[in-house]
């Protein structure tokens, strides 16, 4: 689970390879979205799609890296804040159906132990890497 614009969301654990600090990320002039910048992660450098919000200014982020079709891909969010197992995240009820008006990344909501939403995302899709 991590936390984007003030909204916990989660995505699928085999998305991420690993969590690091979004320290040392550097902006590349010329680059299109999504890609906004560039982290050098053990002397190899991963591209970075940056959504991050001002809204934690006492923290620097924290950076999802996959493992995409295209190589290593970095997303950077405003906090990384737990690793769910899969049954930790209740499924929506066939009776709760999906809200209108979601972004197209969100695969689902689902509900934490406290029963507050949480929108399950397509990390690929929420990058901007493929429609979901």
């Amino acid at each position: 689970m991590f936390v984007l614009g003030g909204r916990e969301m989660a995505g699928a654990l085999d998305e991420v390879r690993e969590v690091v600090r979004a320290i040392g990320i550097e902006g590349l002039a010329g680059t299109r979205a999504p890609i906004t910048g560039l982290l050098e992660l053990r002397g190899t450098p991963v591209p970075v799609v940056d959504l991050r919000s001002a809204a934690d200014p006492g923290h620097s982020g924290d950076v999802l890296v996959l493992s995409t079709t295209e190589g290593v891909l970095g997303l950077a969010v405003d906090r990384v804040v737990s690793v769910l197992g899969p049954d930790e995240l209740q499924p929506p009820s066939a009776a709760e159906p999906r809200p209108h008006g979601l972004p197209s990344y969100v695969v689902e909501v689902r509900r934490d132990a406290t029963a507050r939403a949480v929108l399950v995302v397509s990390l690929p899709a929420l990058a901007g890497l493929v429609s979901a």
